[in-house]
């Protein structure tokens, strides 16, 4: 198998090992965690699916596998390395471990110094709660339980502790089954969300224990859609959105809101990603930002380069002097805090299009107003329609409008 292009290699050195491992892409970190006795190439064709779709992915060979030195003896010993792994990424991965390396990163987030850094956990067919006695038949008929039988043992031992670390999260869960050659049951899945209400399970039938190996498509399909969201919820909840006000609720509502607009319309993950986090930055209409401007490189960890810029140009519109030139193409958007000019035209422009007229929407939904400003936004989504004509037509014709 081929590696993604752009792979750039990562070396961690440790007290007792050296880690060998590589990242490719831009945008949120997926840090991927793979099984026992494999090694980091089997998440070659999961990466090449996610970078397309957007994400940074960042595997290492854990501990006594492939390049990497050092003994797996313990389960603390390959957590401690996840924890590194984790001080070595900016806030906010999304952790994916399977089998060997979800239980390393369930112990690894038992210290809330690191839960704090993780915007989710995705486990691929393994739960904290182990039977005993099913694990050891299972790693002897592959082979794998003579090698790793210090391991496996403490592993089992450690189990009362995983559950409990489980219950504590707080973070999304992401439980991504196989099919008959798995040996997780529907009882060790009912273990899991009694410990984890809020997980989400998915099941992947075609594969068995290793879906990475069986199912990369599917897998990173699979991931993608759950976790995409994940790290720009956890920043905005870290930079307090949910303690300002907003009419509806607090600024998360609105946010939240927002971005389901624009999905039901259609909008690309772009412009999704960038609907959840249109405020970041505050915009001529709402003061009220989360993240100074300079510190444009948290956003974009979090949601990528991309959406971020779309986050940027949104929030820095000077409104009055911006629309007055709707109907233009390209746009010359000015900057409120520069007095820049930046154009708009293409995709940016249908995007900023979109985000607006869904914002002023949900405005209009939720807020007491005035009969002049509701007239007011019913002649802007007007003008937005030179740029997304069906959009606007359906906004117009919101109850909320009439």
């Amino acid at each position: 198998m081929t590696e993604p292009t752009g792979v750039r290699a990562r070396r961690l050195a440790r007290p007792d090992a050296v880690l060998e491992g590589q990242e490719a892409g831009a945008g949120p970190t997926l840090l991927l965690l793979h099984a026992g006795g494999e090694r980091r190439g089997v998440w070659t064709p999961v990466t090449e699916v996610l970078v397309g779709a957007g994400f940074r992915c960042v595997a290492f060979d854990q501990r006594g596998h492939g390049d990497s030195d050092g003994s797996p003896r313990t389960l603390a010993l390959c957590a401690d390395d996840v924890a590194a792994m984790l001080h070595a990424e900016p806030p906010g991965c999304v952790v994916v471990g399977a089998s060997l390396g979800g239980l390393a990163a369930i112990a690894a987030l038992g210290d809330p110094a690191i839960r704090a850094r993780v915007a989710g956990l995705v486990l691929v067919d393994v739960v904290p709660g182990l039977d005993p006695g099913r694990v050891r038949r299972f790693l002897a008929a592959g082979g794998l339980l003579d090698p790793h039988a210090g391991l496996v043992e403490d592993i089992l031992a450690r189990v009362p502790r995983l559950r409990e670390v489980t219950a504590r999260l707080g973070l999304p869960v992401l439980m991504v089954r196989g099919g008959d050659g798995s040996p997780v049951t529907d009882d060790d899945v009912d273990g899991l969300l009694r410990q984890a209400p809020h997980a989400a399970v998915t099941r992947i039938r075609e594969a068995g224990h290793l879906i990475a190996r069986d199912r990369p498509v599917a897998l990173a399909e699979t991931i993608a859609a759950a976790t995409a969201e994940w790290p720009a919820l956890a920043l905005l909840r870290e930079l307090g959105a949910e303690q300002v006000g907003h009419p509806g609720g607090h600024l998360l509502d609105h946010l939240r809101r927002v971005r389901d607009q624009v999905a039901a319309w259609g909008g690309s993950r772009r412009a999704r990603l960038a609907a959840l986090c249109h405020a970041t930055y505050g915009t001529d209409g709402f003061p009220h930002p989360l993240l100074p401007p300079d510190r444009r490189a948290r956003l974009r960890a979090a949601i990528g380069d991309d959406a971020e810029a779309l986050v940027h140009r949104y929030g820095v519109c000077d409104r009055s002097r911006t629309y007055a030139h709707l109907g233009a193409t390209p746009l010359p958007l000015t900057d409120r805090f520069t007095g820049e000019i930046l154009p708009l035209a293409a995709d940016d422009l249908t995007d900023f299009a979109v985000l607006t007229i869904a914002n002023e929407l949900d405005v209009a939904r939720t807020a007491r107003l005035t009969t002049g400003t509701r007239s007011g936004i019913r002649t802007l989504i007007t003008a937005l329609g030179a740029y997304v004509p069906g959009i606007s037509s359906r906004a117009l014709a919101d109850p909320a409008l009439r």
